[in-house]
C-alpha cells in the first residue's frame, strides 16, 4: 500500500499527516505556531520559526510511523491565506510574516475609499475580493506607504504554503487559490497588472509568481532537505492549495453545488460553483478559485470561527473539558432565554458577510437570571448564526460538509443543521486540510484514476445530523434578532473606535 503526505501550516498549528490509500491518518505531528501579537492589531509569524517546526514535524511523523520512505508517493501542502510573506534574492525573509488576521492596512483602505471609491469597486470586481486589511494586495500598499526601505529588499512575495514549499523545493511558485485572494483577475486568472498600477504598486508585480494549478507536480524535494528530514530523494510535491479551499477537496466537496463549513480560526463558509454562476463585484459576495478544474468558491470567511469559544473558555466557563462544555450547551434551552451573542471576537473586525473594520462581539439580551452556563450555549449559537448569515441565500435542499477543530462537537454540529435547516456530514478523521492537497497528490502521481474514485477512496462519512424541525422553527426567529442587532450595531461600532481612540489621548 502506498502513502502520502499532507502538510497543513494553520495559524495556530503546523501539522505533518500520513495517509494511506484509503484516507486513514496513519501518523499525525503537530506542533503550535506561535502568532506574535504587536499592540491591539498587528498578528506576525516569525517565516523561519514556522520553517523549523514544519521540519520537525516531518521528521518526527517518518520517525514515529516507521513507514519505509520509499512507500511515501509524494507531498501535498496547504496553510494559512492571505497575509504578506516576503522573500529576498538569497532566500530569505526580509521580516516577518504578515497575517491575514493582522489589521494594520485598516487606514490605508480608509483613504482609499474616501480618495478613490471608482478604484475600490474595481479591486472588487477585478479580483472578486473586496479590500481587506489581511489581503496580500492591502499589506503590499501598506508596506509601500510605511515600510518601502524593507519592501524594497524583498524580491518576491509568498503566502504561506509557497514558503514552505521553497524551503522544501528551492523553488519559487505560487497557485491560483491563494494568489487569487487578492492578486489576480480571477475571471481571466492572471495577475491584475492593472489594478497593481493604479495603486502605485506596478514596480511590485515582479514579486508575485506566476500561478499554476494547484494539484500540478511542482518539484522535487531537495536532497539535502530530504537527508534531514528522512525523506526519499526526488520526492515529488504538488503545488498546493490555501487551507479553506484544501478543506473543501479533503471532505469530498468537489461537485457544484456542494457546500463546506471549515469550524477551525476562520469559519469559512463555502459554496462550490461554476465560473458561470459568479458575480464578481457584487455586493456581499467573494469568490476564489476551487482547487480543481474551472469550479469557483463563493467564500464566505468570518474572520474568527474558533476563537470565539477559546475566548468563552478562558473567561466564561469553568471548565476546559469539551464533554462538559457539550454537556452544559445541551442542557440549556434554544435560543439561550433571549441572549444572543454576536461573534466578532477578532480585533480586526469582520469581514464576512460584510465587512466593518470596528466590529466587536458583545451580548444581548443579559438579565438577573442569565447564567455562566447560559452564556456559553450562546457563544455556540452566535457562531452558528453567523455561518447562516455568510450561507443565508444558499439553496436549503443540498448539505453540509462539516470540517475543522469544531467539527469535532456533536452538539455542535446539531445546532448547525437545526440552525441552517440542513443536514450536517461529518466527515472521517481531524486533518481535512491535510487530506485534501495529499488528495490532489494522489490523483497526480497516479493513485487513483480521478478525483470521484479518490474521494470515494479517501472520504468517508461517519456521521449525518438531520435538522429538527421544532428546533429550527425557533432559530428561524432568532436569526431575525441576530440579524437586526448586528445590522443596528454598525454605527456604534464606529463611535466606539471613535471615543476609544480619544481616551487613549486623554490623561
Amino acid at each position: 500500500m502506498g502513502y502520502l503526505i499532507g502538510v497543513d501550516a494553520g495559524t495556530t498549528n503546523v501539522k505533518a499527516v500520513l495517509f494511506n490509500e484509503a484516507g486513514e491518518e496513519v501518523c499525525i505531528s503537530t506542533l503550535a505556531n506561535e502568532p506574535i501579537r504587536i499592540g491591539d492589531s498587528y498578528v506576525e509569524m516569525d517565516m523561519n520559526v514556522l520553517w523549523s517546526k514544519t521540519k520537525e514535524c516531518l521528521s518526527d511523523l517518518m520517525k514515529k510511523s516507521g513507514v519505509d520512505k520509499n512507500e511515501v508517493a509524494g507531498i501535498g501542502i496547504t496553510g494559512q491565506g492571505e497575509g504578506c510573506w516576503l522573500m529576498d534574492e538569497k532566500g530569505e525573509p526580509v521580516q516577518n510574516a504578515i497575517l491575514w488576521c493582522d489589521a494594520r492596512a485598516n487606514a490605508v483602505i480608509r483613504e482609499l475609499k474616501e480618495k478613490s471609491p471608482a478604484l475600490v469597486q474595481k479591486i472588487f470586481s477585478v479580483t472578486g475580493t473586496e479590500t481587506i486589511a489581511g489581503t496580500q494586495l492591502m499589506l503590499l500598499k501598506w508596506m509601500q506607504e510605511n515600510r518601502q526601505d524593507v519592501l524594497d529588499r524583498a524580491s518576491t512575495m509568498f503566502f504561506c504554503k509557497d514558503w514552505l514549499r521553497y524551503k522544501l523545493t528551492g523553488k519559487i511558485g505560487a497557485d491560483y487559490t491563494d494568489s487569487g485572494t487578492s492578486l489576480l483577475d480571477t475571471k481571466q486568472g492572471v495577475v491584475a497588472k492593472e489594478v497593481l498600477e493604479e495603486l502605485g504598486l506596478g514596480k511590485y508585480i515582479s514579486y508575485i509568481p506566476e500561478p499554476v494549478n494547484s494539484d500540478k507536480i511542482f518539484a522535487n524535494v531537495k536532497k539535502e532537505v530530504a537527508e534531514e528530514i528522512g525523506l526519499r530523494e526526488e520526492m515529488p510535491i504538488i503545488t498546493g492549495a490555501i487551507d479553506v479551499c484544501s478543506s473543501a477537496v479533503g471532505t469530498g466537496a468537489i461537485h457544484r453545488g456542494d457546500i463546506c463549513v471549515v469550524l477551525g480560526t476562520t469559519c469559512a463558509n463555502e459554496v462550490i460553483l461554476q465560473k458561470e454562476d459568479c458575480v464578481f463585484g457584487e455586493e456581499g459576495s467573494r469568490y476564489e478559485k476551487h482547487p480543481l478544474g474551472d469550479l469557483f468558491l463563493s467564500l464566505q470567511p468570518t474572520m474568527n470561527g474558533t476563537p470565539n469559544i477559546d475566548w468563552m473558555l478562558d473567561n466564561i466557563s469553568l471548565t476546559k473539558d469539551f464533554s462538559e462544555i457539550d454537556a452544559i450547551v445541551e442542557s440549556e434551552p434554544v435560543g439561550c432565554g433571549g441572549v444572543i451573542y454576536s461573534p466578532y471576537i477578532s480585533v480586526a473586525g469582520e469581514r464576512a458577510p460584510f465587512h466593518h473594520p470596528y466590529a466587536r462581539a458583545n451580548f444581548f439580551g443579559i438579565s438577573q437570571p442569565t447564567t455562566r452556563n447560559t452564556l456559553i450555549r450562546a457563544v455556540y449559537e452566535g457562531v452558528s448564526l453567523s455561518i447562516r448569515d455568510c450561507l443565508n441565500d444558499t439553496d436549503r435542499d443540498g448539505k453540509i460538509f462539516l470540517a475543522g477543530g469544531g467539527a469535532k462537537s456533536k452538539v455542535w454540529a446539531q445546532m448547525i443543521a437545526d440552525v441552517m435547516r440542513m443536514p450536517v456530514y461529518i466527515a472521517d478523521g481531524q486533518e481535512l486540510g491535510a487530506k485534501g492537497c495529499a488528495i490532489m497528490a494522489g490523483v497526480q502521481l497516479g493513485m487513483f484514476e480521478d478525483y470521484n474514485e479518490a474521494i470515494e477512496k479517501m472520504c468517508h462519512v461517519t456521521c449525518i445530523y438531520e435538522p429538527r424541525a421544532n428546533h429550527s422553527d425557533k432559530y428561524d426567529l432568532i436569526y431575525e434578532l441576530y440579524r437586526m442587532i448586528r445590522e443596528v450595531n454598525v454605527p456604534l461600532w464606529d463611535k466606539r473606535h471613535q471615543i476609544t481612540k480619544q481616551l487613549k489621548t486623554m490623561r
